[in-house]
């Protein structure tokens, strides 16, 4: 765009500077014409008066400009006096005829008007000449300053649009000084990207928590599956089973239906009280059944309640037995402790080596074995389920002696 601008810049100033010069040379020319023939008059005038009365002092050949007029003076048809240049063609479109009459006398002044204007206007072309290169260099630097001022913005624009891509919507565009609509729009297209940035991020991390909490239920179904096929049909097993797969397969409908409004605006918690005794009693079953070589010791009070949704405590606990599993030794125990406005899981194993940063998304930690594959993301979950219901989030861990998380609720009246 910039190129098609600079090029319509100099075809206009182009133009512009031919037709200045045509019109100003015209115009010059037009005076100086005018000049000369009411100058060429003034003399006429005079030899007449010259001629008529004999006693004035005048000399009427001083009065003509030899190389470019000549007079001639009649009476009726008679020639009583030629003086001029022979060169000069009487009969040419470029001579004026200026005529007087007086007593018997014609007095007929023939002036060569283009020789007698190219004399004058020469110097007058070359002024104008300069006058025209110099406005045209003015007015082609004023054009590409403009150009700039108005391309500039657009190309950056432009530029940093091709940038932006899923991977990359943190790109912005300076926003000039001054306030004009290119940065109006400039100001309107980086609140536009934030907007997009944002709903792009609350997006990703919602698809990645669901992602990472389909995994526990598949898990728990594989876990009894295998159990059936290492026991045989056992029917309390088979019944373990459908009560298990009964829950869990809610679990991945509700997660289903949050996928469904993942895209519209982020929806309010609502105010409500999960039976946190009830959910901690069967997710210690789960693991149990799933994980037969690490002891569990759960101490549940009952009627506790969290006010939190049910769904949302589940995958706390899920995602904290998950991770003590992870960073426990084989063979080793894992406490689960539930009371009033608290829970603790902890586990005895090798560790959390930097505490500081365990909540932070996709951190994993070095030590966790083959059992911890995954997206580290899950603390992240806890980290940002905390912020959004108000209670609190402690992790006490040091290399070799185990990590205990502690989740309180703020005391009800």
């Amino acid at each position: 765009m910039k190129k098609k601008f600079l090029a319509i810049l100099a075809v206009v100033i182009c133009i512009m500077s031919i037709v200045t010069f045509v019109l100003s040379y015209l115009a010059a020319k037009g005076s100086i014409e005018q000049l000369v023939l009411e100058r060429a008059n003034t003399r006429l005038s005079i030899m007449v008066q010259g001629f008529s009365n004999i006693a004035n002092d005048i000399d009427i050949y001083s009065y003509v400009i030899f190389p470019h007029e000549s007079i001639s003076i009649k009476k009726g048809s008679l020639s009583v006096f030629q003086y001029g240049t022979s060169r000069l063609d009487e009969n040419s479109s470029g001579v004026r005829k200026l005529e007087t009459r007086k007593g018997d006398y014609d007095f007929t002044l023939y002036v060569d008007l283009d020789a007698e204007v190219s004399g004058y206007i020469a110097p007058f072309r070359q002024i104008i000449a300069i006058t025209v290169i110099l406005y045209a260099v003015i007015f082609a630097a004023a054009g590409i300053i403009f150009i700039n001022t108005v391309t500039g913005p657009i190309s950056s624009l432009a530029a940093s649009m091709a940038k932006i891509t899923s991977q990359n919507l943190r790109e912005r565009i300076p926003v000039p000084r001054k306030k004009d609509e290119i940065t109006q729009l400039i100001g309107t297209f980086n609140s536009m990207l934030d907007e997009i940035e944002g709903a792009y991020t609350r997006l990703k991390t919602f698809v990645d928590d669901m992602t990472h909490d389909i995994v526990t239920p598949v898990q728990i179904l594989e876990g009894y599956r295998q159990l059936i096929e290492r026991h045989g049909k056992n029917e309390k097993i088979i019944d373990e089973y459908l009560e298990v797969s009964k829950v869990q397969l809610f679990r991945l409908k509700e997660m289903t239906t949050s996928l469904k409004a993942a895209f519209l605006v982020e929806k309010r918690r609502r105010v409500e009280f999960a039976d946190a005794s009830e959910i901690t009693s069967r997710n210690v079953a789960y693991y149990r059944e799933l994980y037969t070589n690490i002891h569990f010791d759960a101490f549940i009070e009952k009627e506790v309640r969290f006010p939190i949704e049910s769904m949302d405590l589940e995958r706390i606990e899920n995602i904290l037995i998950d991770n003590a599993v992870k960073h426990g030794d084989e063979g080793g125990r894992i406490e689960i402790l539930l009371r009033e406005n608290e829970l603790v899981v902890r586990d005895f194993g090798r560790g959390i080596t930097d505490p500081a940063s365990a909540f932070e998304r996709n951190k994993r930690s070095e030590d966790v074995d083959r059992r911890g594959e995954g997206a580290g993301i899950g603390l992240s979950i806890v980290k940002r389920f905390s912020e959004e219901y108000g209670f609190t989030l402690d992790l006490e861990s040091r290399a070799g002696a185990g990590a205990s998380f502690t989740i309180r609720f703020p005391e009800r009246k």
